[in-house]
């Protein structure tokens, strides 16, 4: 181990949700979904597309429904999945006061 590697040991890790692609990956690990088919048939997505959107970074055409199908089977935030951040729920946490 490197002393680069020692200090980013202590520093720990973020992981990184910054695009769709690596949302879906986040999901797949947390349902414990082994492969991709796998998490594709569960969400009855066609396993290539989301191979696609995963590992090319694609986004999907269909991108609010299939947000919104992937939302309902896993139970995750669709304006994370969405977006990269959770969408508010309250309406006046959008007020400037």
């Amino acid at each position: 181990m490197t002393a680069i590697d020692e200090g980013r040991e202590l520093q720990g890790w973020i992981a990184d949700d910054s695009t769709f692609g690596a949302r879906l990956a986040l999901i797949r690990q947390r349902m414990k979904w082994g492969n991709v088919k796998e998490a594709a048939e569960a969400c009855g997505l066609p396993t290539e597309s989301w191979r696609t959107w995963e590992r090319d970074g694609v986004t999907p055409r269909k991108i609010v429904e299939i947000a919104a199908t992937i939302s309902e089977r896993t139970g995750c935030d669709y304006g994370w999945l969405l977006a990269g951040r959770r969408l508010s729920t309250n309406a006046n946490a959008a007020t400037v006061g």
